[in-house]
């Protein structure tokens, strides 16, 4: 197991910004036989954290490596994981310029059946935002306590500085709606406590997707917003992608 932790240029942000990179080289099967690493999981944070809440929090490292996961933990501040009006891209950089630089970096798994995104609150909008739009470059997608509808017109104003309405583009909804007939859906676990707050807006967005025809893999047990929870939620979903 390797963790690097680093610093890298990004050209949609225009300046430096962190990312933090789990690599699982010692991977072994049941034999004691090392195993290629299958799978790259881009994980997304929270409004409250930063890039390293993961790997704080949460046995991130310890899943990586018992289930051959390349674990990605990027930095987006309180962004929503939009494009902002300001001219910080952190959509693009998420979806687009990250994967180009770090696989000509760590020469990562390659393809659309290698590659999940995932994410807890804020960045479980942020995962499904970005696999349904582009559905060509996620398989699956795990949503912890997903805050799919809360970016409201306060919030967009005193954090974005968007327009009044939230553009199509960000909005899950219309992206459900819009997704194209002839694209492979990704397969979706969605995960809530069953005292969140959020359970609400988890349960309508499980709805949504599953009338839209996407595979949804839905939980719900007791827990709030909080680590206890998403870490119990990363064990389960890694565990499923992984075929286990």
């Amino acid at each position: 197991m390797a963790f690097w932790q680093g610093t890298i240029r990004s050209q949609a942000l225009d300046m430096d910004t962190k990312v933090n990179v789990i690599l699982p080289y010692d991977y072994y099967d049941a034999q004691g036989k090392p195993r290629p690493v299958g799978k790259v999981l881009y994980l997304l944070h929270g409004l409250r954290q930063n890039a390293d809440a993961w790997y704080r929090y949460a046995s991130t490292e310890r899943y990586a490596n018992h289930r051959g996961y390349v674990i990605v933990i990027p930095e987006v501040q309180r962004s929503w994981y939009c494009d902002l009006k300001g001219g910080m891209r952190y959509f693009t950089y998420i979806a687009e310029e990250l994967p180009r630089v770090l696989n000509r970096m760590f020469h990562l798994p390659q393809g659309r059946e290698h590659t999940l995104i995932g994410g807890l609150s804020m960045g479980g909008y942020g995962a499904l935002k970005c696999a349904l739009r582009h559905p060509e470059q996620y398989a699956g997608v795990m949503c912890f306590s997903a805050a799919f509808y809360s970016l409201e017109p306060q919030a967009r104003r005193l954090l974005l500085g968007l327009e009044e309405e939230l553009k199509d583009e960000d909005n899950i909804d219309r992206l459900i709606e819009a997704f194209p007939a002839d694209a492979q859906k990704p397969r979706l676990y969605v995960a809530c406590g069953t005292e969140d707050a959020l359970m609400g807006s988890n349960e309508r967005c499980r709805d949504t997707l599953r009338a839209a025809g996407f595979d949804v893999t839905w939980e719900a047990w007791g827990g709030g917003h909080d680590w206890t929870f998403w870490d119990t939620a990363l064990s389960k979903a890694t565990a499923l992608f992984s075929g286990r």
